[in-house]
This record gives structure tokens, C-alpha cells and sequence, in this order.
């Protein structure tokens, strides 16, 4: 059993949290990583940057296999490998109080492969995705990004 750390499509509800980890009863908790969240031109998935704000995302624990293909599926193709869309960086998890309680991988945007800067969007400023989305639905001329 492996367990991560998402922010994005993998959180419950969410159509990839669906497809990969549902049938798994994967849900640990919620909890905080330290990042800035963007949008990605032409996607309809977030970007995890480095930064400071506290990003809202969950815990999760699944069957290897299961994770290895949603390695495949967040475009990581091997530690350090260019070609990434996402990589995989061992973080800080931190409760609502910003305490520790897990050190985790997490899917950070590659920024060392220059289409992936381009295709960067704006900040999402709640730095919480499925609020964003609601936000978008709710009010599509307020998205909450700058």
C-alpha cells in the first residue's frame, strides 16, 4: 500500500479520484501542503508549484498497482526524468493548525521543462481546487485567481 498526498483530480468526488481510488476506499484525511496552486492553460486540472500558501488536499492510501498507474496517468515517468508533466517530490503534510503529521509524496509541476511553464495559468488564490471549481460554477467572472 502506498499512500499521497493530492490536491487536484484525485480528491473525492473528483472525476480521477473516481477512475483510480474510489473502489479502494482510499480516504485517510484532509490535510495542508505547502505550495502555490495555478491553473493550466487548455486543462481541466491544477498545477502544484513551490511556494508558502497552505494548499488544501487529502490523504490517501492505495494498492501499489493503483498507484503506479496514476504515476502514469500525472505524467511521471521517473525521478529527475525532464520529460514529466508532474513530479514526484517527498513533502511536509501538515494538519489545519499547521502542525507536521506526515512526510509524503506529492505531485509538484515540472517546471524544469519549458512547455509546462508556458502552459502555466493564473494563481488560484483559495489554494483549495474543488472550491475553486465551485467558485466557477457559482460565479464564472470571479474565479478567485488574479
Amino acid at each position: 500500500m502506498k499512500k499521497m498526498f493530492v490536491y487536484g483530480t484525485l480528491r473525492v468526488g473528483m472525476y480521477n479520484y473516481e477512475k483510480y481510488y474510489g473502489e479502494h476506499c482510499s480516504f485517510r484525511r484532509n490535510a495542508y501542503v505547502k505550495g502555490l496552486l495555478y491553473t493550466i492553460k487548455g486543462k481541466d486540472y491544477p498545477a502544484l508549484t513551490e511556494g508558502e500558501h497552505m494548499i488544501l488536499g487529502e490523504i490517501h492510501e492505495v494498492p501499489d498497482e493503483v498507484q503506479d498507474a496514476v504515476d502514469l496517468m500525472e505524467g511521471f515517468f521517473g525521478e529527475g526524468n525532464i520529460e514529466n508533466e508532474y513530479d514526484k517530490t517527498v513533502s511536509e503534510i501538515y494538519d489545519s493548525d499547521g502542525n507536521v503529521i506526515d512526510r509524503l509524496p506529492v505531485y509538484f509541476y515540472n517546471m524544469r521543462n519549458p512547455r509546462n511553464r508556458e502552459l502555466l495559468g493564473n494563481v488560484i488564490l483559495c489554494g483549495d481546487y474543488v472550491a475553486y471549481l465551485q467558485q466557477k460554477v457559482d460565479n464564472p467572472e470571479e474565479t478567485g485567481h488574479n
